[in-house]
């Protein structure tokens, strides 16, 4: 299960939203040890964070990555005056259409808040002092139902089995390709922004095709033209994805089935015990695709698609 983490941003808030991270130096000014800040080092991949700032939770997000040392973004110099030695998590946020005012729900949020280092005074003031908190799954279901559209946040966020799925492939394809440093920094950027394209996708495809489901918690966001052979602009093309249920996303993935235009399915010889298995009918038409959606599909069905047996 996810954990959940609140982050108290002061003049870097609007950095570190826009850019997808958190950051904190690794000590107090002092030299003094801080654990708001060694927290950083404990958030890991689909963990949920929450981002407060002027009173207001601007945003949620979740980690795509575990922490790494980064010295102090440029941008920061100013704002605090901290040491250049830090650690940073880099956030797929999700800013809230209507933000949440902790402190009217005081009542609700107090007897949730944590004992030691918690983000929020008792009378719901920001706690200033914090940077990030760990807080309990409690108080973080409540701050979620406390999203004007909890559903559509949820759509928009990055699924943890997708990141650990893909980790390892998008970031070997970055390190391989031929690309200056600053290239290979725009491009891990673009990687970060998953749950943009997640959000883009379900504005064209809120449900999987093949299965009907509509619950957030089951769907993965699939590129149709995969992501390693994309450019940066396809890559958060929503048109160039589809929701599906994890098993089907596998099949789809590996090239196991795939869609003609008009929304036939195609299945691959190996696959058809498969379907047979998840009682998923072959013959199934999931609807016809939008012009922009075709260009990718044909993609697909000329170089993913396979003609084999599973295990191939």
């Amino acid at each position: 299960m996810p954990s959940f983490w609140w982050v108290n941003h002061k003049q870097t808030h609007e950095d570190e939203v826009r850019e997808g991270y958190i950051w904190s130096p690794t000590a107090n000014r002092n030299g003094a040890k801080n654990q708001t800040y060694i927290n950083l080092t404990r958030v890991r991949p689909g963990d949920y964070v929450i981002s407060y700032a002027d009173g207001l939770i601007r945003a949620i997000g979740r980690a795509t990555e575990p922490y790494r040392e980064e010295k102090i973004p440029k941008n920061h110099w100013e704002a605090e005056g901290w040491d250049a030695d830090g650690w940073m998590v880099p956030i797929a946020w999700v800013r809230l259409p209507s933000p949440i005012r902790p402190k009217s729900y005081i009542a609700d949020i107090a007897p949730h808040l944590p004992a030691k280092h918690s983000p929020l005074q008792p009378n719901g003031n920001g706690n200033q002092s914090c940077y990030l908190a760990s807080i309990s799954k409690e108080l973080g279901a409540l701050i979620l139902s406390l999203v004007e559209d909890s559903a559509t946040l949820q759509l928009s966020l990055v699924s943890a089995t997708e990141v650990e799925r893909k980790e390892a492939e998008q970031v070997r394809a970055i390190q391989e390709a031929e690309l200056t440093e600053t290239e290979k920094e725009q491009l891990g950027k673009a990687r970060i922004g998953q749950g943009l394209f997640r959000w883009r996708v379900l504005q064209v495809e809120p449900r999987c095709r093949i299965t009907g489901v509509q619950d957030p918690a089951f769907l993965i966001a699939s590129h149709i033209k995969p992501w390693r052979e994309s450019d940066n602009v396809e890559r958060l093309d929503g048109r160039n994805g589809l929701m599906l249920a994890p098993h089907v996303d596998k099949l789809f993935d590996r090239g196991w089935i795939s869609f003609e235009n008009n929304g036939d399915l195609i299945v691959t010889e190996g696959a058809s015990s498969i379907l047979e298995a998840w009682k998923i009918d072959p013959t199934l038409n999931v609807g016809a695709f939008s012009r922009e959606q075709t260009v990718y599909l044909e993609h697909h069905r000329n170089f993913i698609l396979k003609r084999g047996r599973i295990g191939d």
